[in-house]
């Protein structure tokens, strides 16, 4: 699944989208070195910072993609539930982050690095 990431998030593609995602949710941490392959803290604050940023935009993009296969229903335009959480909850967990990226993009849609 880490092809579909961009490469702001993940530059030489070198973890897996499920690290990435662990990263985001707070289950995998600095602290987990069980892992050979876990990433360094600056690398984890950098994702987390990119996902804050961008978590606003991304939200957005999948109300827009909704309403358009909805056939314009504003149901999820004014909706206070948060649908990026909503997919965290369902089953595309754990690569809820890969699933929502590749929506995004194909829509004709992107996000924006930050550093």
């Amino acid at each position: 699944f880490h092809t579909e990431l961009p490469d702001c998030l993940v530059p030489y593609k070198h973890y897996d989208s499920e690290i990435i995602t662990g990263v985001i949710d707070g289950i995998v941490t600095s602290d987990d070195e069980d892992s050979e392959d876990y990433p360094c803290e600056e690398t984890m604050k950098r994702w987390i910072l990119w996902y804050k940023e961008n978590k606003e935009r991304a939200e957005g993009y999948l109300r827009n993609t909704i309403y358009r296969l909805l056939d314009n229903r504003d149901d999820f335009l004014i909706s206070g539930v948060s649908l990026l959480s909503t997919f965290k909850k369902i089953e595309v967990k754990p690569h809820w982050l890969g699933y929502i990226i590749r929506t995004i993009y194909n829509s004709g849609n992107y996000l924006v690095p930050v550093w």
